[in-house]
């Protein structure tokens, strides 16, 4: 089950917690380490994207089942961003000039990237692709890997492979994904894990 799927937002809006919980477990680290890239503190970083799940589940009966959760996750996780990075530049007693000085440069740069559904959905088209070009194993145990958060062990398990030839086919995948979408890189760095 893809974790971004209209079949889980329409489990969310119905209130189905077991849902919620993978793609809290799903998407938590990667909010978490955009997050951080531009509030530049990890417990900062952390309660933001408390928020944002928070968010998501007080308001998911305003949900439409054709939400782009991938866009609505980063886009709030953006927007609470903002929100605090205005606030401590604003802060007069803010100690340091430089970590305020790139707070300010981190605003700019966050205000301009684009979490539209136009976005993901092209990302989404270009992963498809690359997707394409893997072995079957291979693309089985990525997509079981990334899209499904499972443990090496369980993926060995699942398909009776041994966990180092698990290990080596994420190494595969992931040096022919990030070849053939370098350009799209930070984002699919933050949604894939690539940095793992």
């Amino acid at each position: 089950m893809e974790l971004a799927s209209k079949e889980v937002v329409r489990r969310i809006i119905s209130g189905d917690e077991t849902s919620f919980e993978k793609v809290y477990r799903y998407f938590y680290p990667r909010l978490n380490y955009f997050a951080k890239q531009y509030v530049l503190d990890y417990e900062t970083s952390k309660n933001i994207v408390q928020d944002v799940f928070t968010e998501l589940w007080d308001k998911r009966n305003t949900l439409q089942e054709d939400t782009n959760l991938n866009a609505w996750l980063f886009t709030v996780t953006k927007n609470k961003s903002l929100k605090i990075i205005s606030h401590l530049k604003s802060q007069k007693n803010y100690d340091s000039y430089l970590k305020a000085r790139q707070l300010a440069v981190n605003y700019i740069a966050l205000s301009d990237f684009d979490t539209s559904n136009f976005v993901f959905e092209e990302l989404q088209a270009q992963v498809n692709v690359a997707l394409e070009k893997l072995a079957p194993t291979c693309r089985k145990v990525f997509e079981l890997s990334r899209f499904e958060d499972r443990k090496n062990r369980e993926i060995a398990e699942e398909l009776g492979l041994s966990i180092k030839t698990v290990e080596a086919h994420i190494s595969k995948a992931l040096r022919s994904l990030k070849a053939d979408l370098k350009d799209y890189l930070p984002l699919i760095y933050i949604l894939f894990h690539l940095h793992k």
